[in-house]
């Protein structure tokens, strides 16, 4: 005959400590998934910020083009091709977008007191992302629209800090997102 062998089971609260230790698992998982939820939901917050002030630069781009009225004559005198500016008929230094860069950042420019959202010590302005570097994150890339033949599509490169504004220079605006890929934001031009 058999021999029947007991399995002793120790039971805590009606529950064996297999269960229990199921249950903790279980907790454990749903505590790791709320963490990782408030990261991601960080991480995507700071990469809204940096879309919020790409867009505010397009913008400014916008009302400098449409209606520089409305800018800052400082901004105006430091980002706006010579040429295009009323009544300037006299010959001015040129102007490039080291300048402007800068201008936009100083006091009265849109882009004034802003930090990067994923770490306060890195650049507002990078001339490109990089997965690399971390230190691309969060910035704002503005790429020179390279002049091409009708008919064919726009090519992009880094703009050069000391690229001479002109009229009609064409540029688009992307951001770093919290791996340093690029988020395209928008296009314009002087």
């Amino acid at each position: 005959m058999g021999v029947r062998v007991a399995i002793s089971r120790r039971k805590i609260c009606g529950f064996a400590s297999s269960e229990w230790t199921f249950i903790g698992l279980l907790i454990g998982a749903m505590v790791l998934v709320v963490y990782v939820g408030r990261l991601s939901l960080a991480e995507a917050r700071r990469t809204e910020e940096v879309k919020q002030n790409a867009v505010v630069l397009l913008k400014w781009f916008d009302d400098l083009n449409t209606d520089s009225s409305a800018v800052s004559a400082e901004l105006v005198s430091r980002c706006k091709p010579a040429s295009v500016m009323a009544g300037n008929t006299e010959k001015t230094t040129e102007k490039t977008w080291q300048g402007c860069r800068d201008a936009l950042s100083a006091e009265g420019g849109p882009l004034h007191g802003v930090l990067n959202p994923f770490d306060a010590q890195a650049p507002v302005f990078n001339e490109k992302c990089d997965r690399s570097q971390l230190v691309t994150r969060g910035a704002i890339v503005v790429d020179e629209a390279l002049k091409m033949p009708p008919g064919q599509s726009a090519v992009f490169v880094p703009m050069a800090l000391n690229r001479t504004l002109e009229n009609d220079l064409g540029f688009r605006v992307v951001v770093c997102d919290k791996g340093s890929f690029a988020i395209k934001i928008g296009e314009s031009k002087l």
